[in-house]
């Protein structure tokens, strides 16, 4: 299975006059531009994807939702509960297992969940290793293995390719 993993881009403080909560943060503009940005340089990879989950917080959502419009992903964005801020890896997995049917899949969510399910199934150990905001990981995935292959990650603030 390919499996991309993404960061939400860049929301607004905390704490603002209209939002309170953690969970209602929206992303900037700032994080708007950058998203579409980050997601026209691996469009061309993207063509195939079949399902996009994002976790239910509205950075998230509305990171999978430019997402989906400059990739031409044609299905609903779906919110997966497993993506949450607390979420663990093995949760990700139950989710990634029910859906084993689709070849290609796109996990939004947050930090530091991100970097720990690269660090748990696939052979990235670099401690360093963490998602920028707007950051994309692909993973060659087996989930009958529960382990996938590190292919590459896209640095939102140098647009380059890391690969292992």
């Amino acid at each position: 299975m390919k499996l991309y993993l993404i960061r939400h881009t860049e929301a607004i403080d905390y704490e603002t006059e209209s939002v309170r909560s953690d969970e209602h943060r929206f992303i900037t503009p700032k994080g708007r531009r950058i998203a579409i940005n980050v997601f026209k340089m691996i469009k061309e990879e993207m063509l195939d994807l079949e399902k996009i989950f994002t976790s239910p917080l509205v950075r998230s959502v509305q990171t999978a939702e430019i997402l989906a419009l400059t990739v031409k992903y044609k299905n609903d964005v779906e919110i997966a509960n497993e993506l949450t801020l607390s979420s663990s890896p093995e949760k990700v997995l139950q989710l990634l297992k029910r859906n084993s049917i689709f070849k290609s899949i796109a996990l939004v969510g947050h930090e530091p969940m991100m970097s720990t399910v690269v660090k748990n199934f696939t052979d990235k150990k670099d401690e360093e290793f963490a998602f920028k905001k707007a950051g994309v990981c692909y993973i060659d995935m087996d989930l009958d293995k529960e382990t996938g292959k590190f292919v590459w990650y896209l640095n939102p603030k140098t647009s380059e390719f890391q690969k292992q």
